[in-house]
């Protein structure tokens, strides 16, 4: 630990042994930026705030390859938040090929691959700040979902850094983005269900915020609903919001919002699911309503992932390169740490509709 933090934190010519604002010692300041097992943690946390707010963690030397434009990154972080569940990213069947995508790029630069999981600290500034300073990171890949003030921290920390598959409009400053194309992916579902007869066509997205209307608090879900009630408008007809229903990105939770949809007696007869694992969950509860998918009723997911076409019927969807979004993150990164003055960018993914056994035209009855 620098002793200019230590002298910075203590007033000598009133108490030399005293923090004004920490209240604690210049030892005890030492034993908490060294990791020591015998500080309490409130007085732990007490002291990085402090930190945090004087801006040491803003004024350290963070990863040295970044601090010269135009040196090679030597560590990168792939740092994961995720409001859904825990999973970690490297087995989640969707982040994890973006996660083998940066992998296998970094071997070409011969570059470390730091995975951690933030979501503990996400919401505490001197805790993120404490963890960066701690991982010397030339540069961060932040996955999942952030919001301003977890991009605020890793901003000030002065290290490069590239969101993945998220967006956060209205940051101060912006930063390099990387998506895959929505827009695009919800228009080839919906063209492709119109064009087999599909009218009633239902949504299961994903977490909302509380209101009459859904409001999707994942920017990529929010893309892939508002796309979804384009489709229905330039066709000229009315949004079927009783044929939608909010789930969580997860199995189970597509299972019972397919359930509550069933439940409500409404006629549909196909379903579009805002990603594959939400459909896979809505295929087990349209079975065990006595449901044939595609006879009863299509199903489609999106994002691609491995496990779709190994379920009966194999699950059409949209597929996202999950490996080419890791290794265009992780050139986008190395390109904004050799230029960190270069106008921010929004990156698209292109995506591509697969048609397997999971859609069919509609019973005429």
């Amino acid at each position: 630990m620098k002793s200019s933090f230590c002298v910075g934190l203590s007033t000598e010519n009133r108490d030399r042994d005293r923090s004004p604002l920490a209240a604690v010692s210049v030892g005890t300041v030492s034993r908490v930026f060294n990791n020591h097992s015998n500080v309490s943690d409130d007085i732990r946390q007490r002291v990085l705030r402090v930190a945090v707010d004087m801006g040491y963690f803003r004024n350290m030397q963070t990863g040295s390859s970044v601090r010269t434009a135009g040196r090679a990154l030597k560590e990168v972080g792939f740092l994961y938040c995720s409001s859904i569940e825990e999973t970690p990213a490297t087995v989640d069947p969707y982040w994890a090929p973006i996660f083998h995508g940066v992998e296998s790029a970094s071997r070409q630069g011969n570059i470390k691959i730091t995975y951690r999981t933030i979501t503990d600290v996400s919401h505490s500034p001197h805790l993120l700040a404490t963890l960066l300073y701690e991982m010397r990171l030339g540069g961060v890949l932040l996955v999942g979902q952030a919001d301003e003030e977890l991009i605020t921290v890793i901003r000030s920390a002065k290290i490069p850094v590239v969101q993945v598959d998220d967006f956060v409009p209205d940051l101060p400053q912006s930063i390099d983005t990387i998506l895959p194309d929505n827009c695009q992916g919800v228009n080839l579902v919906m063209d492709y269900l119109f064009a087999e007869g599909h009218e009633r066509i239902a949504f299961i997205g994903g977490p909302t915020y509380p209101g009459s209307r859904p409001v999707y608090r994942i920017y990529s879900v929010q893309q892939r609903w508002m796309m979804y009630c384009m489709a229905f408008l330039d066709r000229g007809l009315s949004v079927p919001y009783e044929l939608v229903e909010a789930g969580n990105l997860t199995m189970e939770g597509g299972y019972k919002a397919c359930k509550r949809l069933l439940e409500r007696n409404v006629v549909f007869t196909a379903i579009f699911c805002v990603d594959d694992i939400t459909a896979i969950g809505a295929m087990k509860a349209l079975r065990e309503a006595g449901l044939r998918v595609p006879e009863d009723v299509s199903l489609i997911g999106f994002d691609g992932i491995d496990l779709g076409q190994h379920v009966t019927p194999s699950l059409s969807t949209i597929r996202v390169d999950a490996a080419a979004m890791g290794a265009v993150a992780l050139k986008m990164l190395l390109e904004r740490a050799n230029e960190p003055d270069a106008p921010y960018v929004t990156t698209l993914i292109s995506v591509e509709l697969v048609k397997r056994e999971s859609v069919a035209p509609p019973r005429r009855v």
